[in-house]
């Protein structure tokens, strides 16, 4: 039988925890409010929000209610100057990560650096994280995406979006080391996504199937689903048990599982455990296994 493997660490990471802790703290206590944006990328856990009263939003004019939640995403500055105007409360969710390449940001752009943010221009967390330098940031995925012009013989501050990949950010620092005079990096990744990375690469490159678990719309998730397809021919993205395909292991020695940080972990193992039964049961070696070693 085919050997199943986890990696050691998947699902809820400590920023969505800390986030879904305040909203149902705050449900629990009888406070009515809204979200500014899914509160994570993960449609299942939006979906149970939703059951409990939380409608997502797209601009905080949206709202009914005075209270309104930020999700772990974060946002520009101007929102909470917005939120003060309308007289409304703010339940701040974004995560501590987040909130540090933003402050990093900032600094970089208030001591007169040509401020890079390392992710993808339309992610909620970059659009915020380009709020705090007066939306003055260049948002770049790639070396290629850099305008030389615009840093060649200048200070240059760079930051990360918190689930970038690795690989990413020192392509584009390689490429900034040659035309600007002065480049300062602020490690702003998220630790937890490191590690997770990390544990993929290295599971990938031992199996034969990966399956990754979590939003299609999660940037974290499709980092890892991007690392696993890099090192496995076999790799696949799912959002749940019910998108599992049993001719996906026909004649494999070993499969692959990991979940994104937005993911709950229950998902993940409802994954892992479908998989097993596909296969005829658990009794063949099947475990968690540590990635990391």
């Amino acid at each position: 039988m085919p050997e199943v493997k986890l990696t050691e660490e998947y699902g809820f990471c400590f920023g969505v925890k800390r986030a879904l802790e305040i909203a149902r703290r705050s449900l629990r206590e009888g406070k009515k409010f809204d979200s500014l944006g899914p509160i994570i990328h993960n449609e299942y856990v939006v979906d149970e929000l939703k059951k409990e009263g939380v409608e997502v939003i797209d601009s905080i004019e949206e709202s009914k209610k005075n209270l309104v939640l930020i999700r772990t995403h974060g946002v520009p500055p101007e929102i909470y100057e917005r939120a003060k105007s309308l007289g409304k409360e703010l339940i701040d969710c974004t995560c501590p990560f987040v909130s540090n390449a933003q402050k990093w940001a900032k600094k970089f752009y208030e001591e007169g650096y040509v401020v890079i943010v390392v992710g993808k221009k339309d992610h909620p967390e970059v659009v915020g994280i380009v709020g705090h330098t007066e939306g003055k940031a260049i948002v770049v995925s790639s070396s290629q995406e850099l305008d030389v012009n615009l840093i060649r013989n200048k200070k240059v501050g760079v930051v990360a979006q918190t689930t970038s990949r690795l690989d990413m950010i020192q392509d584009v620092m390689d490429r900034l080391v040659e035309e600007a005079s002065e480049v300062r990096f602020a490690n702003t990744r998220c630790n937890t996504t490191q590690k997770r990375q990390e544990q993929v690469e290295r599971l990938s490159k031992e199996v034969d199937v990966m399956v990754i678990v979590g939003g299609k719309n999660s940037s974290n998730t499709r980092r890892l689903y991007e690392i696993a397809s890099k090192n496995c021919k076999k790799a696949y993205l799912v959002s749940s048990p019910d998108e599992i395909s049993g001719d996906w292991f026909y004649n494999v020695n070993s499969i692959g599982v990991s979940g994104g940080a937005s993911t709950p972990p229950e998902m993940v193992e409802e994954v892992y455990e479908k998989i097993k039964n596909l296969l005829g049961g658990g009794g063949y070696g099947g475990g968690k296994v540590d990635a990391r070693q």
